[in-house]
């Protein structure tokens, strides 16, 4: 889902870089909620953004939020705190931050985004095969694919949020031939 309507998947990816080590962060400030179907919200944001964000995992896969099961309940949904978060008429609240990352990972990612995100890592294609185990015809494939695989979507997310998993398994290569070894 995320954000199919303004901005598309630039803007969510540009607002969680936006928590990279070295950056600035801005608190993200909710200006309206509204329930479009059970389980799914529309948010828009102070910025004048908007994401629609499907809320059934969190509802269906924490019993804190079993109450929302039912759509009555689930529709009465306001935003608190100047923006800082939405509640439930039951006391059940979310804070704009997790809903931002909801979003995030709820956009889909295309081709231009798998590109932008080699370059913001800054990887070759070679250097991409090597760290997600495939082959550089694999890595050009999905350089111009329209949507990539969700897994795909997940590791390179998690590489961008945690340094550290990126770090784990990267592996530089070298410029030129590789050196011969004494036999």
């Amino acid at each position: 889902m995320g954000e199919g309507e303004s901005g598309s998947t630039d803007r969510a990816m540009e607002r969680r870089q936006s928590g990279s080590p070295g950056k600035v962060t801005t608190l993200r400030r909710i200006e309206s909620v509204s329930v479009e179907a059970p389980c799914l919200l529309r948010i828009v944001w102070h910025d004048g953004g908007t994401d629609t964000i499907d809320m059934t995992g969190a509802i269906r896969g924490l019993d804190l939020f079993a109450p929302l099961r039912d759509p009555a309940a689930f529709a009465q949904v306001e935003v608190i705190d100047y923006g800082s978060g939405i509640e439930w008429s039951n006391g059940i609240d979310y804070s704009a931050d997790s809903l931002a990352n909801l979003a995030e990972e709820q956009c889909e990612m295309t081709g231009a985004d798998f590109r932008r995100w080699q370059a913001e890592m800054g990887l070759s294609l070679q250097e991409t095969a090597d760290l997600f185990g495939w082959s550089l015809s694999t890595v050009k494939s999905y350089r111009r694919a329209r949507t990539l695989p969700i897994a795909v979507q997940i590791a390179c997310r998690a590489m961008r949020r945690d340094r550290e998993t990126f770090l784990a398994r990267y592996r530089p290569r070298l410029a030129g031939r590789p050196r011969r070894s004494a036999a």
